[in-house]
């Protein structure tokens, strides 16, 4: 890889928290934010000098039990650093955009496989070693940020949790989608250990797969097959069910926003982990989002 190729952010459309026990999952490029990787000249960005220093540290302790498939070249890994090594990105960082997802993807490119052609890499064994990977930034992930920046395609992880890059273009789905800027943060690794916690709740884990994988995947199977009947019905449910169980990784002062949007036909659902960042709104048609936005004063960030 050479310096100067950006990396791109990402869209969870769906499977947030649920990709973690099954759930299908559907994520794309996001070519609005991007990153790649540079050398700091004028040191002004010491900051994220030393956070790549720490995920070098990070990757040198890494259990021999347990290696990655492709491992990094940490001699060159560390005369880069030395250089002022750091990832020039306008990803907004824990906002849902997988902005860490992109600085993996761009180190991984560049000293992991630098030399192996993309089409090569089996997509099961690259979200394996990504999931190692970003693991040093979330406590726990799946994965899946860094390799849709990597490959720069869709990926729809299906029932069968086959990996699936695919044709999916967000402009010519039929959707009106945007964005909703809370304003602020959310950090990832608490909210998952959070979701995590919840499933010492057996009501919770009956409600999970009863309700929750249902509509997650019913969101997903007919986007795809076109049927927007049948997918503004899932969306709903899945709406309600975040409203209802996701209570922490909604940002405060947003409940009433979602729980009220869909009697205005607009449909409001976490973009990755929640907790801040952005939401991801859904729409039959634009005008529809254009006129809820106006009337609740809510700026949208339009997608596709």
């Amino acid at each position: 890889m050479e310096f100067g190729t950006a990396f791109n952010s990402k869209f969870l459309l769906f499977g947030e928290y649920g990709l973690i026990y099954d759930a299908m999952a559907l994520s794309v490029p996001f070519p609005k934010f991007s990153g790649y990787l540079d050398f700091d000249l004028d040191q002004t960005h010491l900051e994220s000098v030393t956070e790549i220093r720490k995920f070098y540290e990070y990757l040198k302790s890494l259990d021999t039990a347990h290696p990655l498939n492709y491992p990094f070249d940490l001699d060159r890994f560390e005369s880069d650093l030395d250089q002022g090594l750091f990832f020039h990105s306008n990803i907004p960082q824990q906002y849902g955009l997988g902005s860490s997802g992109a600085l993996v993807a761009a180190l991984f490119s560049r000293y992991a496989v630098n030399s192996v052609p993309k089409e090569e890499l089996a997509p099961e064994i690259l979200k394996a070693d990504f999931s190692i990977l970003e693991s040093y930034f979330h406590g726990k992930s799946s994965g899946l940020d860094p390799l849709i920046s990597f490959l720069n395609k869709p990926i729809l992880i299906d029932s069968k949790k086959q990996i699936c890059p695919i044709e999916f273009d967000m402009g010519k789905s039929g959707l009106a989608m945007a964005l909703i800027d809370t304003k602020t943060t959310g950090a990832t690794g608490p909210l998952v250990q959070h979701f995590i916690d919840l499933f010492n709740l057996p009501e919770f884990e009956l409600a999970f797969q009863q309700q929750f994988m249902p509509a997650n995947n019913g969101c997903i199977e007919s986007l795809l097959s076109g049927d927007m009947e049948k997918f503004f019905s899932y969306l709903a449910q899945l709406v309600k069910f975040q409203v209802y169980h996701f209570h922490e990784m909604i940002p405060a002062g947003f409940h009433r926003v979602i729980s009220f949007a869909h009697c205005e036909k607009v449909y409001i659902k976490l973009l990755g982990s929640g907790g801040g960042g952005y939401l991801l709104a859904f729409a039959e048609s634009q005008d529809v989002l254009d006129q809820w936005s106006k009337k609740r004063g809510i700026e949208l960030l339009m997608v596709g």
